[in-house]
Order: C-alpha cells, then sequence, then structure tokens
C-alpha cells in the first residue's frame, strides 16, 4: 500500500516549486529515506525528514506539514480509505505484515494469502490459503445498546481484488524504474514512471467508486433485514414498509450504477495504457531507425 512520495510532494506544489521539491527528494535519496522510486522507509522518523528538508525550507508550518506527508505516503492509500479509524501504529503493522484491508460500513475486514503450498514443481498451478479478520464495529442503538454483531460483517473485500492487482502492477513498475535509473535508461525510466501514474490513478479514480458501492451494499443490506421485521410484525405501518423498500430499490439501483462506472474506469486506463505502450514503442522504432542510419 506505500504510493511513490512523489505523489504527495504534487500535493504541496502551492508551497514549494517543483525544482525546490526535487531538491528535497533527492536529499531523502541520499538520507536512504526513500527510494529512487519513491518508496519511504518505514522506520524513519520524523526528526531525519525534518533534517533534510530544513536544508531548502525554513517555514517551521512546511516543514511539519511535509512530515506529515511522507510519513503517511508508507501508507497513503489505506489512510484516505479509513482515516482515524486506525492508529499510526496500526497502519505500519498492516504494511508490514502486507495485509489487505477493506471496510464495509463501521466493520473492518482484514485479509492475507499465503503463498502456494503442496505445488509439486515450480510453476505448476497450486492452491493457497487465505486468512480473513472481522472487526465488527461496536456502534450502539439510540438506547445506548451494542447493536448485534452481523454475520460476515466488513463485506467480502470488495477493494481488495482491484487493490491487489494494481499494488502488484505498481510494484513491478517502481522495480523496472530502479533498474532504468541504475542503468541510466532514460526512456525506461520515463516508461516506468508513467506506468507507475497510470497504476496510481487508476487507484485513486477507482476508490470513491469502491466506496459508492460498498455503501450501497451496507444500505440495502440494513434495509433488507428492516423490510423482514416489518413484514413480520402484523402491526407495522405500511408506510413505513414502502419507504425501507423503496431505499432497498434505491441502493441496489447505486450498486449496479457504480459497478458500471467502475467498467468504465477500467475500460478506459486499458486504452490509457495501450497508446502509452504503442507510442513507446513508436519512439523506440524510430530512434532505432536514426541510429541505423
Amino acid at each position: 500500500d506505500i504510493l511513490p512520495v512523489l505523489y504527495r510532494y504534487n500535493k504541496m506544489k502551492s508551497k514549494l516549486n517543483a525544482e525546490l521539491a526535487e531538491k528535497i527528494f533527492k536529499s531523502l535519496v541520499a538520507a536512504a529515506i526513500v527510494t529512487v522510486a519513491g518508496i519511504v522507509d518505514l522506520d524513519v522518523s520524523s526528526e531525519e525528514i525534518s533534517k533534510c528538508i530544513s536544508e531548502y525550507v525554513h517555514d517551521t508550518e512546511t516543514i511539519q506539514e511535509l512530515c506529515e506527508s511522507i510519513l503517511r505516503a508508507r501508507y497513503y492509500n489505506m489512510y484516505s480509505l479509513l482515516q482515524d479509524h486506525l492508529s499510526e501504529r496500526t497502519y505500519l503493522q498492516i504494511v508490514r505484515n502486507k495485509v489487505l484491508v477493506d471496510i464495509q460500513g463501521h466493520d473492518i475486514l482484514y485479509q492475507i494469502f499465503t503463498s502456494n503450498i503442496l505445488q509439486r514443481n515450480v510453476g505448476d498451478e497450486a492452491p493457497f490459503l487465505e486468512f480473513i479478520q472481522r472487526v465488527c464495529s461496536e456502534k450502539k442503538d439510540a438506547c445506548g445498546k451494542q447493536l448485534p454483531i452481523k454475520p460476515g460483517c466488513g463485506g467480502f473485500g470488495i477493494r481488495n481484488f482491484l487493490t491487489l492487482f494494481l499494488s502488484i502492477e505498481v510494484s513491478k513498475a517502481m522495480d523496472e524504474f530502479e533498474k532504468a535509473v541504475e542503468s541510466k535508461d532514460k526512456e525506461g525510466e520515463e516508461y516506468a514512471k508513467a506506468k507507475i501514474d497510470l497504476f496510481t490513478d487508476q487507484l485513486n479514480e477507482s476508490n470513491p467508486v469502491l466506496t459508492e458501492i460498498s455503501d450501497a451494499m451496507t444500505k440495502e443490506a440494513e434495509a433488507l433485514e428492516e423490510i423482514n421485521k416489518l413484514k413480520s410484525d402484523k402491526s407495522a405501518d405500511k408506510q413505513q414498509l414502502y419507504k425501507v423498500e423503496s431505499i432497498a430499490k434505491e441502493m441496489n439501483k447505486n450498486k449496479k450504477q457504480g459497478n458500471v462506472k467502475l467498467q468504465e474506469i477500467s475500460s478506459s486506463y486499458v486504452a490509457k495504457f495501450k497508446d502509452l505502450e504503442i507510442r513507446f514503442r513508436e519512439r523506440t522504432e524510430a530512434e532505432t531507425k536514426l541510429e541505423a542510419r
């Protein structure tokens, strides 16, 4: 879940110009706080970051904002989803252990997968194990009584299918970027950076839609539960039943619309990656022809 710290720098451009941001970034890389691909060291302290920044920035407020921004880059994608549901310590434990996290309503789901097991030969298809932990909400009703725990609380990791795929692809692109930097392959560096940006943009664009779908699923489930209660109560208000049924239908519609929107985002990025590949291939072919002359 570690996102390139450069993405966070872009958020600070109003206070830092591009040249100054680049100097700070190089200072962080030289201090081994950040890799050339922009991954922040999990064990770095605010003091270490502040020392690098204070060489170029002297405004205390800006230094503090940058420190917080860089430290949060270690788990930025999760934080954008969960905010203050978890402490910094818990966030870092999740990152260290490579745990996938999802949230549905007020419930949290943790997922982790093993590597292949019972594999006869390397490369053969083999099963793996998935472990999940559901952290159910401690939300209380209007009377202060804790609500009953729902079966399957936390959902089934609706975001994690896409997040897992994109995280793997971002990691591959970051490895390509670092290798290109080491070999001084400027074109390879540019291509890998473009892929990192596209994968990151796709994740950022998809996350709000996934939240919409998740919220719609939660509200639909709550409405269906209330419908069952109202139908079993002969003295129930018919207008209330009609109202709740309307909510369930609306949430079902929102869920389907969200899935369509998500598919549209996916299709648009497939086209963008294809265009990126074509542009770099054509450029490489053109440069090869020039060198041949």
